[in-house]
């Protein structure tokens, strides 16, 4: 989850005047509410949408210092991403349909323009001098192959501690050289810093009560929080900018604006190393100290050797090297970002223009979803590679607020009936209209707007920012100690300006009276307030706006009210704004590049930015371009392997073919038909009965050409309803083995329950289909040539095979592994908070590797690692490989890790690897342990790369063709790591996948100085063997099964996840129980998650 480091900002705005009444009625508290919302939308059933119908928005973030901690992310790439708010971290890469474009303020812009970046200027060569580096060290560091596999197979779970060689990774064994030769752009540019040292500060920042101030009674929670007053957000970088504004004349200085300061040389600091600043905040003054803790010297040049002569110690037991000298940098280059008032900073590395000037923001829907605002931003890293640093710059987007009036919003929504209640005519009116506004109470928690107020000594209004706990509740004040709480209409869960009353007490100081027609210490309501004290007339229907907090409200007018630009935003997006997100992000790589070298450039500050100059920082205007390869696809074969099939862009066509080897027979199948509208059983039943005949006769599939009667038909779409369906098909006999089961429309909270009860309880394997689909002739084949491949995969079929496949492979003797984790994400707060990590392992029983078996299981709620859960599912793992080959085990086992950071690569190694030995020894006992090769797969980095010749592109998206390869010129020689994008990209900038080889006994050994080759050839076939699929895919196989598996497993226990609150409520009491549901036995050894 992003967290964000705020931007810099003037003091506060104190000494101004609150007003009176209606704006200073409750006290001054600060926006304690957090809300939070739901996600809203149903999506699309096939997604990783995750989504429920449920509420409108609401979510975290918004509210740090412009930054918000919302964050989040539209993860993209596989089975199409989840737009999961706050972010687009894949940085408008492939999807949409908006084939590029894309400008300044939206809209699809098309593809036009240059074939590639820099199409009519000379192309500069990738540096000479780092490719001689690369040589030369592959040459003379080309360890033996046993170099590392004694140190690793003597690792057990026990050996943790300091003593750990094992993170000494392997060498690369030496550069890939297969394929036809290119040159790529790489979204990076070449960082020079000549400054030897720098120095790291670490800040604690403490609250001073001033000596007058009496304690406070508690009032709860939300008062005992404050009185301990925290900063945090917006307000520490506050405080921390003053500290610095204070340092003596001269310093270089630097910082994230949360815990650390970077400078040039040590600080001339107090005695005591604090600095103390004073803020004006509310008309409170409020004195904090701010402790600078160090320094600890930061040797840069040690890095920078490093980096050109590649040496390493023989202590060298970190990876990734020098982090503290790559964070220092960091935090110089994105210091002036942060600073600027009118950017957004997003997380650690995330930046967005918000001015109106510089913004990039499409166009906001019309109606009522045109409440959030997606702009585009870019994100910054420094990265370590071969003899040089690198700035790795990417195009990110981002969900924010939008900037809007209050009052224009209510409009828009059709929220401004507060006059309207109780002549809406129905009950269900009244609870549809509650039940909106209890979704923009906490859409709209802990967002900041800028508030007009009137200034009673000058007689004027004026304006000031305020963090808004949410609309004006009934529960406002009932705690409150220092007067009675505001008077709600009976009836009314949200009030108007016509609907509450607050108590107008008598100044405590000066006898002034109160305006005409008003009187102290009586209940007044906040529009007549409003007429007297201002002499002006208010919106009767707009909802109040509570600036307080729940304990101590302060209500303004929605009119008085805007939304500030720069608050990111966790959401989830409606299907319209999906596509807007799309279409606004869907760019060729040459306007990301042109974006990248402009807008980036400018935003981020780095070119004639003071700053960096004074720390000796400066970046290159050029992208660097680096090496590349096309590696040529496999041929595949099917029924008939005398005849081949070649892929094109990445595809192939499934023309005059049937499945390679059909799965074990399908003795009994009928279909479940769920009616949404009108009732279409006879074209449904047709159709069901066609999909039998072309699984039978055009894929040869060995199934019954019809579905056996009676077949399931429902009018209702509840949990139990669907649940007494599966009861009565269950009961036939023979009992089905397959239920194609046909969707109204296209509904993840339907498919959602069908997976479940199919899966869980009653082990029916299910294909589920949208009933426009099935019974239109249009595209019908395809369509059931599409679901065919899912069906023979979940009964241990083979749908086809690559023709000539690596030895290794064919031999029979090497199992494939994947597996993965993944966390809780967008839930409301409170909401699922104990929600577990999902693990999804899958490992392949066949040398087709087309059957990869599932397992999955809870691990600790946002936890990476792994423990001795995975040895106990480990062992299944080889128990079932030796079940499908003559009780024999595997020889070899290659492992492919998804996910994990650089950060964590050390840690898979320590904690995961001991595990996955561990279960080799108890099922090897006295026999040759395997050999192993542990690989890590990452698709969420931020690395692209961009054609320079329009010859060996892709014609439509203009990203590199299927099959490119990059292993040198932004990688480390000393690792052996990888990109490939083995996908072709239709729209957009194709992002290729990243794979880092932390452990290898196999390739190696094995292949000499092929083995780059060899891994390299592997993956990339492994891409053409995704079994559903007619085309390559962007990650291989066992990464991209492992997500699939965590997904459903999600869906099993979706109670644990759910960011309603009545759910969430209900899952809390039964959740042990949820937590243990597993697939039922009669599916468990297969692929049922497909």
């Amino acid at each position: 989850m992003s967290e964000s480091r705020g931007r810099g900002g003037g003091r506060g705005r104190g000494n101004q005047q609150r007003g009176g009444g209606a704006e200073g009625a409750g006290g001054r508290g600060g926006g304690a509410f957090r809300g939070g919302g739901d996600r809203g939308g149903r999506g699309d059933f096939r997604g990783n949408d995750r989504g429920g119908r449920g509420d409108f928005r609401g979510g975290r973030g918004g509210g740090d210092f412009r930054g918000g901690r919302g964050g989040g992310d539209f993860r993209g790439g596989r089975g199409g991403g989840d737009f999961r708010g706050g972010g687009y971290r894949g940085g408008g890469d492939h999807g949409g349909r908006g084939g590029g474009g894309g400008g300044f303020r939206g809209g699809r812009g098309g593809s036009e323009g240059p074939g590639v970046y820099r199409q009519n200027s000379p192309i500069p060569p990738p540096d000479p001098q780092i490719t001689a580096l690369e040589n030369s060290w592959v040459q003379g560091h080309g360890a033996p192959a046993g170099q590392l596999t004694s140190a690793l197979s003597k690792l057990s779970v026990a050996a943790s501690g300091s003593d750990f060689s094992i993170a000494f990774f392997p060498n690369r064994p030496g550069f890939g050289n297969k394929g036809i030769e290119v040159v790529l752009w790489a979204n990076s540019f070449k960082l020079n810093i000549s400054a030897p040292s720098l120095f790291k500060y670490t800040l604690n920042v403490t609250y001073i009560p001033v000596k007058e101030e009496a304690p406070k009674p508690k009032e709860g929670a939300t008062g005992a929080g404050r009185d301990a007053r925290e900063a945090k957000g917006r307000k520490l970088a506050i405080v921390i900018q003053e500290a610095l504004a204070q340092l003596p004349a001269g310093s270089v200085v630097a910082s994230e604006f949360k815990a650390q300061v970077i400078s040039l040389k040590k600080l001339a600091l107090p005695e005591d190393g604090i600095i103390r600043v004073q803020l004006t905040d509310r008309n409170r003054v409020e004195n904090w100290a701010v402790r600078f803790n160090g320094p600890e010297s930061i040797d840069v040049q040690q890095l920078m050797g490093y980096l050109k002569t590649l040496d390493n110690p023989a202590n060298d037991t970190s990876f990734p090297r020098y982090p503290d000298v790559i964070d220092a940098i960091g935090v110089v280059l994105g210091h002036t970002a942060r600073a600027d008032p009118n950017a957004a900073a997003v997380g650690r590395s995330r930046f967005f223009a918000t001015d109106g000037a510089r913004a990039e923001q499409a166009e906001p829907a019309r109606g009522p979803e045109g409440v959030v605002s997606i702009l585009r931003g870019y994100f910054q890293s420094v990265r370590p590679a071969t003899g040089r640093l690198l700035l790795n710059t990417n195009v990110t987007h981002g969900i924010f607020r939008r900037s809007i009036g209050l009052g224009e919003l209510f409009a828009r929504m059709g929220l401004d009936k507060m006059d309207q209640v109780l002549s809406m005519g129905s009950e269900h009116a009244q609870r549809r209209f509650w039940g909106e506004l209890r979704k923009m109470h906490k859409y709209l928690a802990r967002s900041r707007v800028q508030c007009k107020v009137w200034d009673d000594q000058n007689r004027r209004w004026h304006t000031m920012e305020r963090s808004i706990a949410g609309l004006a509740t009934s529960q406002d004040g009932q705690r409150r100690q220092d007067g009675p709480p505001p008077q709600f209409q009976p009836g009314f869960q949200f009030g108007g300006p016509g609907n509450v009353k607050f108590h107008l007490r008598q100044p405590t100081s000066g006898s002034s009276p109160p305006a005409p027609g008003l009187q102290y210490n009586t209940f007044v309501t906040v529009a007549q307030y409003h007429k007297a004290k201002y002499g002006i007339s208010v919106k009767m229907g707009m909802p109040l706006i509570n600036v307080g907090s729940p304990d101590k409200p302060i209500y303004f007018l929605a009119e008085h009210c805007t939304v500030l630009p720069g608050q990111p935003l966790k959401v989830k997006l409606t299907p319209n704004e999906q596509d807007s997100m799309i279409q606004f992000a869907c760019r060729p790589p040459p306007s990301n590049a042109v974006s990248i070298t402009t807008s980036a450039r400018s935003l981020l500050a780095l070119d004639n930015n003071p700053l960096l100059n004074r720390f000796s920082i400066a970046i290159d205007k050029e992208l660097i371009t680096v090496k590349a390869r096309e590696l040529v696809p496999p041929l595949l074969t099917y029924r008939n392997s005398t005849q081949t099939v070649t892929p094109t862009d990445g595809g192939w066509l499934m023309r005059n073919v049937k499945v390679a080897k059909a799965g074990r027979p399908i003795n009994s199948w009928t279909f479940l038909y769920i009616v949404g509208g009108k009732d279409d059983t006879a074209n449904v039943k047709n159709a069901a009965e066609g999909f039998g005949k072309f699984m039978a006769e055009n894929m040869g599939i060995n199934i019954p050409r019809n579905p056996k009667p009676p077949n399931g038909v429902t009018t209702q779409n509840s949990e139990a309803q669907v649940d007494a369906a599966f009861k009565k098909l269950a009961s036939l006999q023979p009992r089905p083995e397959l239920v194609l089961v046909v969707l109204p429309v296209k509904d993840t909270v339907l498919y959602n329950t069908v997976k479940k009860l199919a899966d869980i309880t009653h082990g029916i394997h299910t294909v589920c289909v949208v009933q426009d689909k099935i019974t239109q002739p249009k595209g019908q084949a395809g369509y059931f040539a599409n679901v065919s491949l899912k069906v023979n995969l979940k009964f241990g079929g083979v749908n086809h095979k690559v023709n000539d496949n690596v030895g290794l492979f064919k031999s029979g003797k090497t199992m494939l592994v994947g597996y993965d984790v993944t966390h809780p994400t967008n839930l409301a707060p409170g909401a699922g908070n104990n929600a577990p990590s999902m693990v999804g392992l899958v490992a392949s029983v066949d040398s087709d590797l087309a059957q990869w078996p599932a397992v999955a299981w809870n691990n600790p709620s946002r936890v990476e690692m792994l423990d001795d859960r995975l040895d106990t599912e480990f062992r299944g793992r080889l128990r079932l490989w030796q079940a499908k080959n003559q009780n024999r085990l595997p020889e070899n086992i290659i492992i492919y890790r998804d996910g994990v950071s650089e950060g964590q690569f050390a840690k898979v190694l320590r904690e995961e690897l001991p595990h996955i030995r561990a279960a080799c020894t108890a099922m090897y006992k006295a026999r040759s342990p395997p050999r192993i090769s542990l690989i890590v797969s990452v698709k969420r980095h931020q690395t692209r790369f961009y054609p320079t010749d329009p010859a060996h592109m892709h014609h439509r998206s203009k990203s590199p063709k299927e099959g490119t390869v990059v292993d040198r010129g932004v990688t480390n020689v000393r690792y052996w790591d990888f990109f490939l994008q083995a996908h072709a990209s239709l729209q957009g900038t194709a992002r290729p996948a990243h794979y880092t080889v932390l452990l290898d006994e196999i390739f190696r050994a094995d292949f000499g100085s092929e083995a780059a080759n060899v891994l390299e050839k592997v993956t990339h076939e492994m891409c053409y063997l995704y079994g559903r699929a007619t085309k390559a895919v962007s990650i291989c196989p066992p990464a991209y099964y492992a997500d699939l598996v965590c997904t459903r497993a999600r869906i099993h226990k979706e109670e644990l996840f759910s960011d309603t609150e009545s759910v969430s409520t209900a899952a809390a009491s039964a959740a042990a129980s949820v937590s243990q549901r597993s697939v039922h036995p009669n599916l468990k050894d297969s692929m049922y998650y497909i």
